[in-house]
């Protein structure tokens, strides 16, 4: 039985493309237990608003870390309803979206091409252009990580596939679509917002070629009353969003302002320094993203095996550029970089050109087709060696982004660090606890986002109540107990422990309990009492009950706090301590934010704090003083015995 030649190109074209999709799923969900590790706070920050909306408090705008649009939040509490609160069902919507935009490249490419190559060769540009952004470290990367960037590609893909498709066939319902999608592409990234500006120049570009008189045969062919129905669904779709926006004009620029070229001292420098760090990190060995939360630093996009092809494809864009394809090409790459120049806190800044693609793939893979194309009426030797040096350079590059994302980035020395993988452990620990123990807290950042979300498991509309059973300090400077705590336990974070020898002063009967790689777990029955004692009230909250001096080294002061009451806000508490000579001298002082932040006192809670300071040898006396908001609160000198 014969089948037709066609029959067999399809079944051949989707095997290719099933294949694919194997490696881009290999590449996207191999060892995600352990890569990327930890939870990155910045990825944490999506979980807490995903606990807010599973609490009801449903949002059109999440106002936390400068704003972040809606969708990626949405994704990440259906994966919490499905799968629970971790780190995995954290990354999994950025991870499908990942896959799922691979097919869907290639659909989009199948509808770009159709007009301007054979079936055939918009087939190959098609499969070669999902085969280049299946196995792109770049979009691996954001594909593996919990962030809303990775849904612009994606819908991006989807409503031009549409838009294309519908310029063709001038279907109605092929227009909606391609508005609806593309109206979508605001509520997932800040240069989203650009999409609507890139299509617009374009269809702009198209209406006035299409009337200049020397370059209307040039220009493509609209059903314009379609072109309309796309503008006004996307209109329809980004009102929501929109009305928000104009109600709160400092939303729409508070995350750009606080990164904008404008801010530099000087802004035309800034750009043009952007504009090129930008540009370079397409091709150019080093010049890549230097974050390693988001590449493999210094890393181009294309590497050495296909960077030549990119330069090539650009070239031939250029070339093309009376194909309104190639104008859409050309301008698509120049329009979604505007994002990444008009900042200037990193440069380049990859996680903002990321609205380039999956168009931006298009480039090689144009080259590579041309390169297919020129042997394809040359016998049959030229044409395998065209195919071998393509499948090549492909495979080199596969196993390049392989090694450079399992082994050189996963081999980082502080890679887990950055990924915050200590909150992550004290969460674990933390939620293993019984309900009825008190746990207090010692980290870098209070009130980390990651532990926030998987220690505590707090929404963010409660980031900042009261703690309760956990509570956090800088254990570094201070203890805190209360006389109502069951199986107390300190957990100190590597490097936010109290010294051994002022733990030895100040904490009685204090039991190491467990030593971890980022933690240690100690456990302590009482604070040791102070060897002078005070009754003096600084303020509504706070009394000071004694203090110890201690001469011997380290030398310092400890002062002793009682919690008479807790503070209706959050504001932290400054801290002042001054020491005079026996004339009332000023000898020194030592100024700080209270250990303990007010936000985690309890009535009755006993607070130590200590100051290490070489001034308690001469010193003769001393005084304290607290300020909040506004209000000092100063205590009269106090001798020191």
């Amino acid at each position: 039985m014969k089948f037709p030649v066609s029959k067999i190109k399809i079944s051949r074209e989707w095997i290719a493309l099933g294949f694919i999709l194997l490696i881009a799923i290999l590449f996207r969900a191999y060892a995600l237990d352990r890569l990327p590790p930890g939870l990155f706070g910045d990825e944490a920050v999506e979980g807490l608003d995903a606990l807010d909306v599973l609490a009801g408090n449903w949002q059109i705008w999440f106002h936390a870390h400068l704003g972040r649009e809606p969708i990626f939040v949405y994704l990440v509490a259906l994966a919490y309803a499905a799968f629970g609160v971790t780190a995995l069902a954290t990354r999994f919507p950025a991870i499908l979206a990942g896959i799922v935009t691979i097919p869907i490249a290639y659909w989009f490419t199948r509808e770009w091409a159709h007009e301007i190559f054979s079936a055939e060769r918009a087939r190959r540009i098609a499969l070669l252009v999902a085969a280049l952004l299946a196995i792109s470290f770049w979009h691996i990367q954001m594909s593996r990580d919990a962030h809303r960037d990775i849904l612009l590609p994606l819908v991006q893909a989807i409503g031009y596939a549409f838009l294309w498709r519908a310029f063709r066939t001038r279907e109605w319902k092929l227009f909606a679509a391609a508005g609806a999608v593309l109206g979508l592409a605001l509520y997932t990234y800040s240069p989203g917002r650009f999409v609507g500006v890139f299509v617009a120049l374009f269809i702009v570009g198209e209406f006035f070629l299409a009337r200049a008189t020397t370059a209307r045969a040039f220009a493509l062919e609209f059903n314009w009353r379609g072109v309309m129905l796309a503008a006004v669904c996307a209109l329809i779709v980004m009102l929501p969003l929109g009305i928000y926006f104009a109600q709160n004009p400092a939303q729409f620029s508070r995350r750009f302002d606080s990164v904008s070229i404008l801010g530099a001292n000087d802004p035309l420098a800034a750009l043009t320094a952007s504009i090129a760090g930008n540009l370079a990190m397409f091709a150019l060995p080093d010049a890549g993203y230097q974050s390693r939360h988001y590449n493999l630093p210094g890393k181009p996009v294309f590497d050495l095996f296909l960077a030549p092809f990119f330069l090539i494809g650009v070239i031939i864009s250029l070339m093309r550029f009376k194909r309104a394809q190639y104008r859409f090409l050309i301008l698509w790459f120049a329009v979604m970089l505007v994002p990444a120049f008009l900042t200037a806190d990193m440069i380049p800044k990859g996680v903002r050109d990321l609205g380039v693609m999956p168009g931006v793939f298009i480039f090689p893979a144009l080259a590579m087709d041309e390169l297919f194309a020129r042997v394809e009426v040359k016998p049959i030797q030229p044409q395998r060696a065209v195919r071998a040096f393509i499948a090549s350079a492909i495979t080199a590059s596969a196993l390049l982004t392989a090694y450079d994302y399992f082994f050189a980035w996963a081999n980082l020395s502080d890679l887990p660090h950055a990924f915050d993988q200590e909150y992550v452990d004290v969460s674990q620990f933390v939620r293993q606890q019984p309900a009825n123990s008190a746990l207090y807290i010692s980290a870098e950042v209070y009130r980390h986002p990651t532990f926030m979300l998987l220690g505590k498991q707090i929404p963010t509309s409660k980031y900042f109540e009261r703690a309760t059973r956990v509570r956090e300090l800088d254990a570094r400077s201070a203890l805190i107990a209360n006389a109502q705590d069951v199986n107390a336990r300190y957990i100190f974070l590597r490097g936010y422990a109290p010294s051994d020898a002022w733990l030895a002063r100040v904490a009685v009967s204090s039991a190491p309990l467990e030593l971890r790689e980022n933690f240690s777990i100690l456990q302590l029955a009482r604070l040791a009492p102070p060897k002078q004692t005070t009754d003096l009230v600084f303020n509504p909250w706070l009394k000071l009950v004694g203090y110890t001096r201690f001469a011997d080294q380290p030398r310092g002061l400890a002062l002793d706090w009682q919690v008479l009451a807790l503070p209706d806000d959050r504001v932290d508490m400054q801290t002042r301590a001054m020491f005079f000579d026996s004339r009332n001298q000023l000898i020194t002082d030592s100024a700080h934010q209270f250990s303990v932040p007010p936000m985690e006192w309890n009535r009755g809670d006993e607070i130590v704090e200590w100051y290490e300071t070489d001034a308690v040898e001469n010193a003769a006396q001393f005084s304290i003083q607290l300020q909040r908001n506004e209000s000092k609160w100063t205590s009269p000198t106090i001798p020191l015995k």
